[in-house]
């Protein structure tokens, strides 16, 4: 069974999606396979630095993601091309990832902010989406460092709630502690995993 876990910035997808590996789930991260894809094949990161300047590399030629995440979100254009130069490679080893678990393990998690974005939600078992208010989610940013205007510009960049809403099996809303958070986790994946 295949679980996508997905949710706006700040809301703790990736929080529920640990609790699920936890639980037994194979934790597959989009994320991570963003840093991999981009620190691995040199035409990306080419590709990036061409259209963004090598004001995203540090001095060891290494991708600062935060400077390319401030430069590509503050502009459409620019995040498409973000889009168009990442997102083909990620999705490639994306799927080859999830090949591989569903072969190995009862239940694949597939931590990624841009499932319904990507239409990979029509190829999982299920679809989680985890919420939380715009006060709540920007006050988490805020302690990890995020600008109001970072976070306005990342929230407004994702896909509406409604479209989120439509794309979900189910919704899981975070506005409390992490503690209760997990209890409601662990109770979902058994109903999940159960069920499915």
């Amino acid at each position: 069974m295949i679980i996508g876990v997905t949710g706006l910035i700040g809301s703790g997808k990736s929080e529920v999606a640990t609790e699920f590996e936890r639980q037994g789930g194979n934790l597959i991260d989009a994320d991570e396979i963003g840093r991999e894809v981009v620190e691995s094949d040199q035409s990306v990161l080419y590709r990036l630095v061409l259209e963004f300047g090598n004001s995203i590399l540090d001095s060891d030629g290494k991708l600062i993601r935060r400077q390319l995440g401030r430069l590509a979100f503050s502009d459409q254009s620019k995040r498409d091309m973000l889009n168009a130069i990442v997102h083909p490679p990620l999705l490639t080893l994306l799927e080859n990832r999830i090949r591989v678990s569903e072969d190995k393990f009862d239940h694949t998690i597939v931590d990624a902010a841009l499932l319904i974005f990507w239409g990979c939600h029509t190829k999982v078992d299920y679809t989680l989406l985890v919420h939380a208010s715009k006060k709540t989610r920007l006050e988490r940013l805020k302690r990890k460092g995020l600008s109001i205007t970072e976070f306005n510009y990342r929230n407004k960049a994702q896909l509406s709630l409604s479209e989120l809403k439509a794309g979900s099996d189910s919704v899981i809303l975070n506005e409390g502690s992490i503690r209760l958070l997990r209890q409601k986790t662990t109770k979902l994946y058994v109903q999940i995993t159960e069920n499915g």
